[in-house]
């Protein structure tokens, strides 16, 4: 019997709750599709439908997630009168909260993710087009508003930012400090750093390189947590002295 679009999108969220509960129980490498079909309630073949393979279900999840988190910033009442910072800042403490409830889930499947080659070197993440078409329009209405200069390279940094997104949720999986006093701190610093960064008009004809240069610092920092804070000592060097400005 054929099912309806509603029906469909039901049953895949009730399959990654579970699967994402037997993750987090059992571990990612100790659960099987069958365990997730039982605990589900639906047959071997249905869940085959939805997710050929457990790998599909570390993406979904972490898509379903982030859609989640833009839908919240879209029904934000007053999300239009932040300021840039403030804006960066409620996406990434949302983000943060909706992650904390499946905190070692999320660090497993970030690991698991990491070996892939795909998502390593081609930063293929989950929801990555709808991120940075949000990212970007955060962007455009930060131009309107003259809190920064229009940007020229608009896809690189929104890479850029999704990047640092990255980033800051690998910091908050090491930190132990209470309440999580620390990534407050970083989220706080790396935002306002960014900003500062794109007020100064760095990010101009070198943007390619800049991108180059974070991707490669943030790939350090997934390996051993470190890395970023070089490349914020070196990003300062460069507003401090000017390089690489638009029209330069």
């Amino acid at each position: 019997m054929k099912i309806s679009n509603k029906q469909k999108q039901e049953n895949r969220s009730k399959l990654i709750a579970v699967a994402v509960d037997l993750f987090s129980e059992h571990g990612f490498h100790n659960v099987s599709m069958k365990q997730i079909s039982k605990a589900a309630g639906m047959g071997d073949s249905t869940v085959y439908k939805y997710f050929p393979n457990k790998d599909k279900f570390l993406l979904a999840y972490h898509e379903t997630v982030l859609f989640h988190v833009m839908e919240l910033v879209d029904e934000a009442e007053d999300f239009g009168d932040y300021s840039l910072e403030e804006k960066l800042q409620f996406f990434v403490y949302n983000y943060l909260d909706e992650l904390l409830e499946n905190r070692e889930f999320v660090a497993e499947s970030l690991e698991i993710l990491r070996d892939s080659p795909a998502f390593l070197m081609q930063r293929e993440f989950p929801a990555s087009k709808e991120l940075k078409k949000k990212l970007t329009q955060i962007l455009n209405e930060a131009v309107e508003k003259e809190e920064i200069t229009e940007l020229p390279f608009q896809g690189a940094v929104s890479h850029l930012m999704v990047d640092g997104l990255l980033g800051m949720v690998l910091y908050w999986l090491q930190d132990d400090s209470e309440e999580f006093t620390q990534t407050t701190q970083f989220v706080e610093i790396s935002i306002g750093f960014f900003v500062t960064i794109l007020k100064s008009g760095v990010i101009g004809k070198g943007a390619d390189l800049v991108s180059f240069m974070f991707k490669s610092q943030m790939m350090r920092f997934m390996e051993n947590g470190q890395g970023l804070s070089s490349l914020m000592k070196g990003m300062g060097t460069l507003v401090s002295t000017g390089g690489w400005k638009y029209g330069k």
